[in-house]
């Protein structure tokens, strides 16, 4: 089957950023989780986080909670220590905070939008302005 919904990955600083886009299927979200460790481990030799901005995204099918909770636990085990998320919608947030259950590690941050996303991360030292 072909991906349905896109996304952008970049790392600045050390921080990785996720940009979402559309209505995700499992093929999107098995690229995405192949490529975000891909990029992290370019920093993830230090305390690293991870912006998320979810404000063009419109929800995927069920199964793919599956798979950003072995992502998730991928990012404990592997120096992720921030994470902030953009959300548009209340359901997302309601689905991203229960995820965020297996962040043992992490400190998760709700914004909403990317200045204050970014604001955050520059506090926490992983962004520079």
């Amino acid at each position: 089957m072909n991906e349905h919904g896109s996304f952008t990955l970049e790392v600045i600083h050390q921080t990785l950023v996720v940009k979402c886009f559309d209505a995700w299927n499992t093929e999107t979200v098995t690229r995405l989780c192949k490529e975000y460790k891909e990029h992290a481990q370019q920093i993830s030799d230090k305390p690293w986080g991870c912006l998320v901005d979810m404000s063009c995204w419109e929800l995927s099918t069920p199964d793919m909670w599956e798979k950003i909770d072995e992502l998730n636990e991928w990012g404990n085990q592997n120096n992720q220590k921030f994470e902030v998320v953009i959300c548009s919608l209340s359901i997302q947030r309601s689905l991203m905070e229960s995820s965020h259950e297996v962040l043992t590690n992490v400190e998760t941050q709700f914004c909403e939008d990317i200045a204050q996303a970014y604001e955050w991360l520059a506090s926490v030292g992983v962004y520079k302005k």
